[in-house]
Order: C-alpha cells, then sequence, then structure tokens
C-alpha cells in the first residue's frame, strides 16, 4: 500500500471519503481544495484512506516544541479494515522524525482505537455551568475591548504570553484562530486589560438566548483579569441564565474561582489523545528538579525512534539522555502509558502509576516521578469551535 501526501486535484477524492466516513453532505463547488496537507493511503492507485496534517508550535516545560494534530481521520467504508489508516500511522511515524516532531494530538472517537497507534486520552477537559444569579459576588466591570482585528498583534501576543502558564498551549501567530467580524457572525472574542491598559486577558464565546453564554477559550495572566472578565460577562445576566465555559481541567484558575459555590456543575468535554513521536527529545527537554536524579526507561514502542531503554541523568534542572539496546531499566511504557505519565501533567506516583495499563514498576523510580510532577496541562488548537 502507498502512502503520500496528496497531491491538489486529488482533494476532491479526499472529501468524497470524508463525507462518507462521517456521514456530511460533499459539495463539489465547495469540497475541491484541502486547506492544510492530508497524508493519504492508496490500494492499486485509488485513494481509501486519508489524515489532515496540522503543524504547531506546542509549549513543554517552556520550550516550543513541534508538534501536530492529525485530524479528520477517515476510511473510504467499503475499503475499511484493509490497514489504510494503519499505514498512515506507521509512515508518519516515520517521517515524523525527519521533520523534528516531538508529539502529536488528535481527537479520538475511541480511545482504545487509538491506543493501537500508540496514543493515549491526557486532555481530560471539563465544561463548568454556572447560573449567573451565583456570580454575584464578583464585582460587574467593563474593563474590555470588542476584537476587530485591528489588534491582532497584540491579542497574538496575549495569547502565546498564556502559553507558557499551561503546558501543551499552542502557539499563535496569525488571524485564522480568532474571529475578526464579531456583529456579522455573533462569535465575540473581548480583550481585558489592567488599569495600566495592558492586555492581560481575553474570552471568546457566543450567546444563546435564553439559556447560555458559552464561552470555549477563557485565558487570563493574573487572578483579577479572570474576575474582570466573569464580571463583564455578568452583563449578560438578564438575557441569558447560566454561563458555559469549556475545556477547563481540575484546578484551572476558573474551576478554583468557582469551587465554592454551590449548583455548579462540571461536565466531561472530550479532549484530545496524545503521542510521543521524539521520546529522547522529549525527556532532553524536560523541566527537571534542582537535585540530582537518574533514572531508565525501557520503552515499548513501535515507533523505530522510540525502542529501546533510554538513561537520564538530571541536575540543575537539566538532563543528559543516552538510548541502549538493552540491559536493567527502572520502569517500562507502552507508547500510551507513555503519553500518560509524560505528557499529561497527571503528576503521578509509583503507587498510582501501577493501575495504568502499559507500565512495569521495576526497580527505584523514586527519581523518575520527581521528574514529571503535576504540571498545568491543556492541549489547544484551532481545530475547535462552539
Amino acid at each position: 500500500m502507498e502512502v503520500r501526501f496528496i497531491k491538489p486535484d486529488e482533494a476532491m477524492d479526499y472529501h468524497k471519503i470524508s463525507a462518507a466516513s462521517f456521514i456530511w453532505n460533499f459539495d463539489k463547488d465547495v469540497d475541491n481544495a484541502v486547506e492544510m496537507p492530508v497524508l493519504g493511503a492508496f490500494h492499486q492507485g485509488k485513494l481509501i484512506a486519508g489524515t489532515e496534517v496540522f503543524d504547531f508550535k506546542c509549549n513543554y516545560c517552556g520550550t516550543l516544541m513541534k508538534s501536530v494534530v492529525l485530524s479528520g481521520i477517515c476510511s473510504q467504508p467499503e475499503y475499511r479494515r484493509m490497514g489504510g489508516v494503519r499505514a498512515i500511522f506507521e509512515h508518519f511515524n516515520k517521517i515524523a522524525v525527519e521533520n523534528g516532531i516531538v508529539a502529536g494530538f488528535l481527537s479520538p472517537f475511541s480511545i482504545e482505537y487509538y491506543e493501537k497507534f500508540g496514543y493515549a486520552n491526557l486532555n481530560r477537559v471539563f465544561t463548568i455551568r454556572v447560573p449567573f444569579h451565583k456570580l454575584e459576588h464578583i464585582p460587574r466591570s467593563t474593563d474590555v475591548e470588542l476584537f476587530t482585528g485591528e489588534q491582532l498583534q497584540e491579542l497574538c501576543e496575549l495569547h502565546n504570553k498564556c502559553v507558557f502558564k499551561e503546558n501543551l498551549m499552542t502557539l499563535r501567530e496569525d488571524a485564522k484562530h480568532f474571529c475578526d467580524k464579531p456583529l456579522e457572525s455573533s462569535d465575540y472574542t473581548y480583550i481585558h486589560r489592567n488599569p495600566a491598559g495592558e492586555a492581560d486577558g481575553y474570552v471568546h464565546f457566543k450567546v444563546k438566548r435564553p439559556d447560555e453564554l458559552i464561552a470555549d477559550e477563557l485565558f487570563t495572566l493574573t487572578p483579577e483579569a479572570l474576575k474582570g472578565i466573569i464580571g463583564f460577562l455578568r452583563n449578560y445576566d438578564g438575557i441569558v441564565k447560566t454561563l458555559v465555559v469549556k475545556r477547563q481541567y481540575q484546578g484551572s484558575p476558573l474551576s478554583c474561582l468557582v469551587d465554592r459555590i454551590d449548583s455548579v456543575k462540571y461536565e466531561g468535554d472530550g479532549g484530545y489523545a496524545g503521542r510521543i513521536y521524539n521520546l529522547k527529545k522529549l525527556l532532553e527537554i524536560n523541566q527537571y528538579p534542582k537535585e540530582k536524579g537518574h533514572f531508565s526507561i525501557l520503552s515499548l514502542d513501535d515507533a523505530e525512534q522510540n525502542k529501546g531503554i533510554f538513561e537520564v541523568e538530571y541536575e540543575n534542572g537539566k538532563a543528559t539522555v543516552t538510548q541502549r539496546d538493552d540491559g536493567d531499566y527502572d520502569i517500562a511504557l507502552t507508547a500510551p502509558a507513555a503519553a500518560r505519565l509524560l505528557l499529561a501533567g497527571e503528576g503521578h506516583t509509583a503507587e498510582t502509576a501501577v493501575f495504568i495499563e502499559g507500565v512495569e514498576l521495576k526497580g527505584n523510580t523514586e527519581d523518575f516521578f520527581r521528574a514529571f510532577p503535576h504540571r498545568a496541562t491543556r492541549f489547544t488548537d484551532s481545530c475547535w469551535s462552539i
């Protein structure tokens, strides 16, 4: 089976497969091009499966690492179970290293399915619902400015400052991530400003009368900015009943603000799955403790570049990583288990990690778990929408 990036004149074939897979209406006048590169699998010259490849720079412990989102993964129904999707993932394992990609992400329809390709569910996020009448203790605020496109550079700079506060947030450098026609689309972004006039937070939302104001992005640099944005959103309490904020994690700034309010509801919000494509690089850019430590990982990953035992010696926040074929090790990890322990920021210990499928503790793992503590982690990209 041939796997390669599709040519421009094959874009319509990909959209037809996507329409058949996801059951949406195909329009030949619209679906005749692709915005992102599409990696396709071909059987006897016919495109039978494909995925869009979105390229991102993603924060990991203060370093911008190259990452991708594989989106719109689909296969023609009559060609399913012929290995098209598997061939795409196996091919991507090879080209990921050649292109400097450290980690990949996708939105899984099935965790079990994508675990076969090394992915693990690691973006456990929640939707928070708060009745507006329960927010009366937060003062109303008007210290905001509607985003119209003219403040694009300032908004990108603000977002990118927020990137370095949480692991796996992605850098934004252009207009495609923000709506600059709010009145035409009813899609609003407001920038909060501190007393000095500096942008220190923003919120993106839609209003669905009479029930909900739904914010799918809320990022702030300070507690004052968070309270200011919530105080601004309270100005909608005359036309909607409930504030809904998506993609929050346990211990996020908003969850800390509302955790003492009764009637607050937390609902599972899906999330993303992640995979490590370059384990050595990830281990090198991890932020380590100041004290000296050592551990070794037996990687049970199918990807050739991740096979073997990785020896890590660390001190003063940095580490030296070497790779060997065999010998003793402290912990063995499958690819999904490695994603859970190294990417997700869950802060496991030896006592909790043993319950994760694909983890084997063999030696002294104290230094390993100290090197991967709980970290604020939230993957974001432009594929999400309200």
